[in-house]
């Protein structure tokens, strides 16, 4: 979007400011507004949804049918809930079903793969029916909607907030395990599992492994985010600090192209982290979203990561554990298409640079001491206050 002329039709009500990735745009609310490219609200939101694509069909490829009916429920849910919630009270005519159903597939796409089942194995070697979580998720999302204001009004995502409560709540079931063989991608059920050992090394279990006959997909303990934070931290085993780092990459890690091309248990939509920077560079090229908040995540995260590693680690094992900490956890995800977000992020360019750095500089640490799977989307809770002071301090520059 760039500084040119808004073309908005004739309204009573009061305008609203929505963010473009050149800058802060005035416009009324109206589903037809247009601007100098001719661009809907509807359409705004459907370039993010073509972005979206990308990691959604790796997910889908990646996980098969359970993963596409998953992310249909949530969207089918969510459809029906903004119907009514649409009809309570003022807020209910803020709502738009682009932006809600945006928000929705977000929100499936960080959901596990095996959800959709009545039998899913627990520690107590019994089995739950998964799916109303399903359903739950986009009861859940569409109310917070409302309650935030709709369409480019509030600081808190809705998709983190739903994320993370449905995580407190039911923090063991959201723990992705499984994962499709690599033959049998697509057509094959991610419930059909052929449990691994889990003490046996991970090296090459997805992308050079034989296949197991007589099955679709794998059990695999997500070693990667359990390990990690295990060695960044003595809260979860005190005696962490006593593994090197080359013993922990050596021995316990999977290769770093399972998790590149999504080869290792993950949510459908971060896992093949190569689909999520095509998604997000296809944005970028659209115009939709600004890069500097992105660039400056990406990079700030992994320049912290690099400063807590013992010195003496070595250059070579330090750039290593960066990639496994970037690519394990929802970092890339979270920088392209949850910061990015036009209610989220602040209105001035001078001001998202701090809040870009400010969300990398909390995500890498939130992922050493915290969570590795979580870490960036409670930096980015938090970093929505921040974006808030931030608006304050520097005045966006409104086009007329």
């Amino acid at each position: 979007m760039g500084d040119s002329q808004i073309i908005a039709p004739a309204t009573s009500e009061p305008p609203v400011v929505i963010q473009t990735a050149g800058g802060a745009i005035p416009r009324a609310v109206s589903s037809n507004l247009l601007t100098h490219g001719g661009i809907t609200i509807p359409n705004f939101f459907a370039m993010h949804v073509t972005g979206a694509c990308f990691p959604l069909v790796a997910g889908l490829l990646l996980y098969g049918w359970r993963a596409a009916a998953s992310i249909a429920v949530v969207l089918i849910t969510a459809a029906v809930a903004v119907a009514i919630w649409r009809k309570i009270g003022w807020r209910g005519g803020q709502l738009r079903f682009s932006h809600s159903l945006w928000l929705a597939l977000l929100l499936g796409l960080t959901l596990p793969p095996h959800l959709f089942t009545d039998a899913l194995p627990t520690r107590a070697d019994q089995t739950i029916a998964a799916w109303p979580l399903l359903p739950a998720a986009a009861l859940i999302i569409v109310p917070l909607i409302w309650f935030l204001g709709g369409l480019g009004t509030g600081r808190l995502h809705p998709v983190l907030l739903a994320n993370l409560l449905l995580m407190t709540l039911f923090g063991h079931t959201f723990q992705p395990h499984y994962t499709l063989q690599r033959t049998r991608i697509i057509v094959g059920d991610v419930m059909d599992i052929s449990k691994t050992d889990p003490d046996e090394p991970l090296r090459g279990r997805w992308i050079s492994a034989p296949p197991v006959a007589g099955h679709d997909a794998m059990h695999i303990p997500n070693l990667a985010s359990n390990r990690l934070i295990e060695y960044t931290t003595s809260l979860h085993r005190p005696q962490a600090r006593r593994v090197s780092l080359e013993t922990l990459i050596r021995d316990a890690m999977p290769p770093i192209e399972d998790l590149i091309v999504g080869g290792h248990p993950g949510p459908i939509g971060t896992s093949c982290q190569i689909a999520v920077i095509i998604g997000g560079l296809f944005m970028l090229y659209r115009g939709v979203i600004d890069y500097r908040i992105p660039l400056l995540i990406i990079v700030s995260a992994y320049a912290i990561i690099l400063a807590m590693i013992p010195r003496g680690a070595g250059a070579a094992l330090a750039v290593t554990f960066a990639n496994y900490e970037v690519m394990a956890s929802p970092l890339l995800f979270t920088a392209f298409f949850l910061a990015t977000s036009t209610a989220i992020r602040p209105l001035a360019r001078r001001a998202r640079v701090l809040y870009a750095i400010f969300v990398g500089v909390t995500s890498a640490l939130a992922q050493w001491y915290l969570s590795v799977s979580v870490g960036p989307y409670l930096a980015l809770l938090v970093a929505g206050v921040f974006a808030a002071a931030l608006d304050r301090f520097f005045k966006p520059r409104t086009l007329v």
